[in-house]
């Protein structure tokens, strides 16, 4: 086994050490290498050696490398080395952290960072929750508590059911609707302002006029950091809304929550204590591995009340006073410890490191926008906020219609294709847009200046 995991740790370390002579993504599985991934297991034993290589060879060899200092496409995964450590122990050991007596200790890890959770977003004692397999997870289980707590167990009234996000909220929200059981067409997408924020007066007039018609708001979906632009909804005023009309309020801070480590985050984030439930995911700005989410909710007994079975096979570890079964917190009975990933990242460097490279990436987007309105063949579509920026390239005496935005889909698989540097894009209010985000620890200020300088080079390739 040491033999083993030696390798295994240095296949790892490796990787991670040659990541700047290496393609950010590589794509095309041949056909061959398909049917042999593909092919039936042997009768007979094959050596460790031999896998390993063919899952080098052929497996890991196709795909983007998410810790790579040149990966500013989507919302990065960056993790840290002691935070995979965690997540290997934490798998070597196997804990079945589901009820509390069999995994007493990683139980009580979970509590601990749920609690460093809540005093860094601000939301009040009592507060309690558990960690996800990610963000969506989070938000279709904080959905679910929300429904329970609106109609209970009458089925009968959930046709009556609403729920309101912006639309530029994460499709999360919408797919959350959609399984708890909100008729499709009762899930209200408002059109966020010029500054792609949700209004907080569209909401309470969505409101009202479903209360009107006899319909039941569920829940409002705010977003505390997009994933199309990073802009965080008006929180406070949305939360007064919401405190007035009695409705569920929920925030999808899954990737910018954790930026109120930062004085400016907080700034931006203000309010995000006062939700009823948050999602936050830990495996985007904490640095540790895929998958980690966590939802903390006000008043976790909602959650209890939402997904709390006690089968006889269970009653042996029923939770006592000053224990937590996470399995009555959500829908996952085997579920692993991934506090323990948690929090050895966060402890083996401390806050004020990852405060530090949250800033760092903040500053790094800012700078990318500095630098594409420098360029006069680049425009900025939307300003840097918490590490996104979106801009395009607007060649002179070209139009807005799809003629731009057909040459800005050839920049931008022609930058996927080159393999240095990898972007991706979305579309505002209609227009094909280019996009950044930088969430990485690897990434310096030369990445972001070699990255804009390749998009004009591309785009002067293409014809610009």
């Amino acid at each position: 086994m040491q033999r083993l995991g030696r390798q295994v740790a240095d296949a790892v370390a490796g990787h991670l050490a040659s990541l700047r002579d290496q393609r950010v993504l590589t794509n095309g599985l041949p056909t061959a290498t398909r049917q042999r991934i593909a092919a039936p297991p042997d009768e007979t034993p094959v050596s460790f050696d031999h896998l390993l290589q063919t899952l080098q060879t052929d497996v890991f060899s196709y795909s983007a490398r998410e810790s790579h200092p040149r990966f500013m496409a989507y919302v990065p995964g960056c993790p840290s080395f002691p935070a995979v450590m965690g997540d290997w122990l934490a798998t070597g050991y196997n804990f079945f952290a589901g009820v509390w007596p069999v995994a007493e200790g990683p139980n009580a890890l979970e509590l601990a960072v749920l609690e460093w959770f809540r005093q860094w977003i601000g939301m009040p004692a009592g507060t309690g929750g558990l960690l996800t397999n990610g963000g969506s997870g989070a938000t279709l289980t904080a959905i679910i508590a929300a429904r329970h707590a609106a109609v209970g167990d009458d089925a009968s009234r959930l046709a009556r059911l609403t729920l309101y996000a912006s639309d530029q909220a994460h499709s999360a929200a919408l797919r959350a609707a959609w399984i708890a059981g909100v008729p499709r067409d009762q899930v209200r997408v408002l059109p966020s302002d010029a500054d792609y924020r949700l209004r907080a007066s569209d909401v309470r007039r969505a409101i009202a006029r479903d209360r009107a018609a006899g319909l039941i708001p569920l829940a409002v979906v705010v977003s505390a950091g997009t994933t199309n632009t990073g802009a965080v909804d008006p929180l406070d005023e949305i939360a007064d809304v919401c405190t007035a009309e009695g409705t569920w309020l929920h925030a999808d801070a899954a990737y910018g929550g954790f930026a109120a480590l930062t004085e400016r985050g907080a700034r931006m984030l203000s309010g995000l204590g006062r939700c009823d439930s948050v999602a936050l995911d830990p495996h985007k700005w904490l640095f540790v591995p895929f998958e980690c989410g966590s939802l903390l909710v006000r008043e976790p007994e909602r959650l209890r009340a939402a997904f709390h079975v006690l089968p006889d096979y269970l009653r042996d570890v029923a939770a006592g006073q000053d224990a937590v079964n996470f399995a009555d917190y959500g829908e996952q009975l085997t579920r692993q410890s991934r506090a323990l990933k948690v929090w050895l990242g966060v402890k083996y460097f401390g806050l004020a490191a990852i405060r530090g490279e949250i800033d760092r990436a903040i500053d790094h987007a800012a700078y990318a926008e500095h630098l594409v309105r420098s360029q006069p063949l680049l425009e900025v579509m939307s300003p840097a906020q918490l590490g996104v920026l979106c801009f395009r390239v607007h060649p002179a005496g070209m139009d807005d219609g799809p003629a731009l935005d057909a040459f800005n889909e050839r920049v931008n698989a022609a930058m996927s294709a080159d393999g240095r540097y990898l972007i991706s894009s979305t579309r505002l209010r209609g227009a094909f847009t280019l996009r950044l985000c930088i969430l990485g620890f690897r990434t310096t200020a030369a990445d972001v200046e070699g990255l804009i300088r390749t998009v004009v080079e591309v785009a002067r390739q293409a014809g610009a």
